[in-house]
């Protein structure tokens, strides 16, 4: 028995599970068990800058990430069409464009940068 394809396999499954349970880990934060305890620069090791960040009233600071982006879908129709009745150029309705609401975490961190809130959401993105 070859053991290069016999190895190869191994390490697809191996990859294949560490990716598994590596989107599994992060869909199973345990947010309220990290509250008081979790800081800022941790999240943002953790999760990357986030994508929107406002300061609030008394140093505290609310940063929000992006975490399932919504897409964009439908048709849009173009151009115009030659209407033979009137002899003129009618303009194309456009169709309605359908767009997926963007899933958010929004986490809230005191004036020493330690997680006092967290909120996931969805929104309309850009």
């Amino acid at each position: 028995m070859p053991v290069a394809p016999h190895l190869a396999g191994l390490v697809c499954a191996a990859l294949l599970g560490l990716i598994g349970a590596g989107c599994q880990a992060l869909q199973q934060v345990d947010w309220d068990g990290r509250v008081g305890k979790f800081n800022y620069e941790q999240a943002v090791s953790e999760l990357g800058q986030p994508t929107e960040e406002t300061k609030l009233p008394g140093g505290m600071r609310r940063a929000e990430w992006i975490t399932n982006s919504g897409v964009s879908t439908g048709r849009a129709l173009v151009g115009a069409v030659y209407q033979r009745r009137s002899m003129s150029v009618v303009p194309l309705e456009p169709t309605e464009i359908h767009r997926l609401r963007d899933r958010f975490l929004r986490l809230t961190f005191d004036k020493a940068g330690r997680l006092v809130a967290w909120e996931n959401g969805t929104k309309t993105g850009n």
